[in-house]
This record gives structure tokens, sequence and C-alpha cells, in this order.
């Protein structure tokens, strides 16, 4: 592992930091990306002094910005010649409906778009470090939820925070399983994990008894599933999957459906303004 290099979006805090330890622990290069710059250079810091390993890099990644997207992926391909792993764990589920800069609605932009954004900036430095592995978090809520191709920003229904959150994560899974067939033949994976209820900081924002730790995982228990995704030599060809901790599952129904797959690939290059697909 010396000589990967892995970006964990999200790495400042609970299961992003938590699986940046566990590759640094591996003797990685891990690049911290950060939305804040004063608690992402806390979290280097402390990771580099447990963990002993110096090759933690912070870069801002701010994914409710495509020009600060844009900006770090130049940035990121001056700075490094591969990329062996993605972890795409940075999300957020606030109660209320808020946009980012470009416009989109808040949950959806950051837990969808700027994970896909992202994946498509860098795939050509994925595949040209082959073999390399794509691993996105998602949640086992996509179960219930529905992806509503009409109004996936929430502009004529009502906005509720746990539906705009079940649907960025049914469009996660729907997202890597697309990407899993595009990649193929390639030697790049995509796989998705569902890491169980953990104590974080995504429910900051919920009522008090969704706050409450008691029952959950802690961080470093909930990074056990993305890192066996990330490292274990048992899933170097496994794609298009969908993990429960560390156990294969099989995903909702809709999350399997090819053409929601394709229409939400579609979707999502028209919103981003990229080329279609030809």
């Amino acid at each position: 592992m010396k000589d990967t290099v892995a970006l964990v979006t999200g790495a400042n805090t609970g299961l992003g930091f938590e699986i940046a330890r566990g590759l640094l622990t591996e003797g990685r290069t891990v690049v911290l990306g950060c939305r804040d710059l004063k608690k992402g250079e806390e979290a280097r810091a402390k990771l580099v002094a447990e963990t002993g390993n110096p090759n933690a890099v912070l870069m801002q990644v701010d994914l409710a910005n495509l020009a600060r997207l844009k900006n770090f992926v130049t940035k990121f391909e001056a700075k490094f010649s591969r990329l062996d792993l993605l972890v795409h764990n940075a999300g957020l589920w606030p109660r209320t409906r808020r946009r980012t800069e470009d416009g989109f609605e808040m949950t959806f932009g950051v837990n969808h778009l700027g994970p896909f954004f992202l994946t498509h900036a860098l795939r050509p430095l994925l595949e040209k470090s082959a073999p390399a592995r794509v691993v996105v978090l998602t949640s086992s809520l996509h179960f219930k939820a529905e992806l509503d191709f009409e109004d996936p920003m929430f502009k004529v229904r009502k906005h509720h925070g746990g539906t705009a959150y079940g649907q960025s994560k049914l469009a996660n899974v729907l997202f890597t399983f697309g990407l899993a067939r595009r990649l193929a033949g390639t030697r790049v994976t995509a796989n998705t994990v569902h890491p169980g209820v953990v104590a974080t900081e995504l429910t900051r924002e919920a009522p008090e008894a969704a706050r409450n730790p008691r029952g959950k995982l802690t961080p470093r228990e909930g990074a056990v599933g993305p890192l066996h995704l990330c490292s274990s030599p048992a899933l170097a060809e496994v794609t298009g999957a969908y993990f429960e901790g560390t156990e294969k599952k099989p995903a909702s129904p809709a999350a399997l459906d090819v053409a929601m797959q394709d229409r939400l690939w579609a979707m999502s290059l028209a919103l981003l303004k990229l080329p279609p697909e030809s």
C-alpha cells in the first residue's frame, strides 16, 4: 500500500476521519478532502500523530461548489500522478430546503451531484492507476426511498429532510452501479456500502432523540465496512455490489433497475452541464 494514493472526502470528522486513519495505518498516502480547512488541519495533525504516517495531505473539497471542485481537481492532478482509491464519504442531512452555490437542492447536490462530478473528473486518473477502487458510502434507507426524476430538487413538492436524504442515498447506489458498468474492463471497481447506524455529525440537525448515540456504532466501528471495501484482497475484482458492513447484500429493486441508473446518469450530466454520453 505504500505507493498508493487515496482520496477520502469528509475526512475531518466521524467516519471519514476513521477511514482515513485506517488507510494511513496501511501506509498509504491519504488526501483528506475537507470543506473546512481549519478543521481539516486539526484532523490532519491528529491523524499523523496517531498513525505515525506523515503522508496525510489536506486539500479543500467543497461538494456544494462546482468551481471549487474544478479547482481541487486541477490542484490534485498537478500534485499527484495517480489515484488508487476514491472514497465518497462526505454527506449531509439538512432538515430544511437549502441550495448549493450552483442552485441545486443541498442534499441532492452535496450527496450525489458533487460526488458524481468529482468521479467524472478523476475517472481518467483512476483508470490510469488501475487496479483502483471507488467506494461510495450510502444508507439502508435507500430501500424505502424513491427518486423523483420530475422534481429531484423539491421545487414543486414539499421538502422533507428525511425524504431528501433517502432520495440522495438511493442516487448513491444507482450511481455506483451505473459507474461499475461503465468501468467494466478497466480494472477499476465501484462498490457501495451502508456502514451501519453510526453516531456522527450527520444528524446534528435532527431532533435530540435522533442525535442520541445510544445503540449506535462508534465511527471507528462503522469504518470497518468501508475499509473492507477499500483494502480487502478478496474484493479485488468485485464491482457493482452493495454491502452492509462487510457483508455483500442485495440492494433495493429500484437501485438494481438499469434504466433508472442510466436515467440518473443522463440527468446528472445535464444538470452539471457535462457532455452527454456518446
